[in-house]
């Protein structure tokens, strides 16, 4: 009687194939060429706050700074 049931969630979670995030690779120049909204929202993806009344050169090392922690660990 659920046998229909059973095939439907088979077939769902069968044909389910997660998508991994893959990592973006950022150099420093692409850095500087960004804009402090998407800087901050790169700062974001690494776990850490930024605040855009900050110079574009303090978000870009916070950012580079967090990177080399990241590497160490």
């Amino acid at each position: 009687m659920f046998g229909w049931i059973k095939r439907l969630i088979n077939k769902t979670v069968s044909s389910y194939d997660p998508v991994k995030p893959k990592k973006e690779v950022i150099s420093l120049k692409e850095l500087k060429n960004k804009t402090k909204k998407q800087l901050e929202s790169i700062g974001r993806r690494m776990g850490i706050e930024l605040d855009r009344r900050l110079s574009k050169s303090k978000l870009v090392n916070r950012i580079k700074f967090r990177a080399k922690l990241r590497r160490r660990k």
